[in-house]
């Protein structure tokens, strides 16, 4: 193994991937600089319902080097996951640079070259031997190509931004999307929904809901042999999987009669949602539960991408660019790559892995 004082490692976003990484990297010995855009570390998870609870137990749930709190919960909500968070950075002594944002990054010989700027618009560049990209996906909520906000005429919120209070007067809900933001709307709308009313789920395929227990058991413990399988291997084949709805929450809705289907929008107009099946909708909220987008404009150059647009990755490293690393991002190495417990495992292995390259 080369000397790891020869190396520094730039630690794009300071969420659980980036935290993760810096702490595998000190472990290490391994230099680095971790930057955050935002104030504060997490700063994108304090977008989320704080309330809202994890659905992943939180055994599952734990960076390396996190240790078990007493009494702790068996999942954790947004609020104590930031509250952790906060007192991993502490214990693990990691150092951050709030309120910098890394504009692009470019290839400078073997090594890289990071163009920050900070919150009050003072730029700088940060050179570093390796790459390890942790921007996450939750600042970065998606909306359908064919929605235009400007233009819209009725009430609508992504699933990020969505609260109880929102629910509790949603008479006419239309869902757009699956997976499992639509999952966790849909079942807190059924448990605070006002008297009379319905819901319809919008969505491109069929339906896809899996039970978040099996004979007692949380599905995240049945899954964790498959999702150890290096689904980077296959390529953009991976990336192109649904996520399916966990809970029995879309099912018994449509059992009750609470919730219908409706097939995909076929588009919007004013205030009513055309759709596949039946007449038009005139829902009076609509819930964009269509996902978030990775962010990667700042690596334009750096990935080679399939035809669809997605990054290229080999077990997280880019295909185009090596010692660049995505965390955190879908199918960067294993199914569990996005979720805590694969962020977990990949920020020890880029970590191993960048212990053990020449630096630049």
């Amino acid at each position: 193994m080369a000397s790891a004082a020869r190396r520094h490692v730039a630690i794009l976003g300071a969420g659980p991937a980036g935290l993760a990484a810096a702490a595998c990297l000190r472990a290490l010995g391994v230099g680095h600089t971790l930057v955050e855009r935002g104030p504060e570390v997490a700063a994108a998870l304090r977008l989320v319902d704080p309330e809202m609870a994890l659905l992943s137990p939180t055994a599952l749930s734990r960076l390396p080097g996190m240790r078990a709190a007493a009494g702790e919960p068996a999942y954790l909500t947004f609020r104590e996951l930031v509250a952790r968070l906060e007192r991993y950075r502490e214990e693990q002594g990691i150092e951050v640079q709030t309120g910098t944002e890394a504009v692009r990054v470019r290839r400078e010989g073997a090594g890289f070259v990071v163009e920050l700027r900070d919150a009050g618009g003072a730029a700088r560049e940060l050179r570093a031997s390796h790459v390890v990209n942790a921007t996450g996906i939750i600042g970065a909520p998606a909306l359908p190509a064919d929605f235009a906000p400007a233009a819209a005429e009725l009430a609508w919120k992504h699933s990020l931004h969505v609260r109880d209070a929102d629910l509790r007067t949603a008479h006419r809900l239309l869902l757009v999307g699956g997976g499992a933001s639509a999952a966790e709307v849909l079942e807190r709308w059924l448990e605070v929904r006002p008297p009379d009313s319905r819901a319809w789920i919008s969505l491109r395929s069929r339906l896809m809901a899996v039970p978040h227990r099996v004979l007692g058991v949380d599905v995240h413990w049945l899954s964790w042999l498959p999702e150890q399988l290096p689904a980077w291997r296959l390529g953009p084949r991976a990336a192109a999987l649904p996520e399916p709805m966990l809970g029995n929450a879309a099912r018994r809705a449509l059992r009750t009669g609470a919730a219908s289907l409706a097939g995909p929008v076929e588009r919007y107009a004013g205030a009513l949602v055309h759709t596949a099946r039946g007449g038009p909708l005139r829902p009076d909220l609509v819930v964009f539960a269509t996902g978030f987008r990775y962010e990667t404009r700042h690596l334009d150059g750096l990935l080679d991408r399939s035809a669809d647009g997605r990054p290229r990755l080999r077990a997280c490293e880019s295909t185009r660019a090596p010692g660049l690393y995505l965390l955190g991002y879908r199918f960067g190495r294993t199914f569990a790559s996005p979720y805590l417990r694969g962020i977990a495992r990949d920020a020890v292995r880029v970590a191993r892995r960048i212990a053990s390259q020449e630096p630049a």
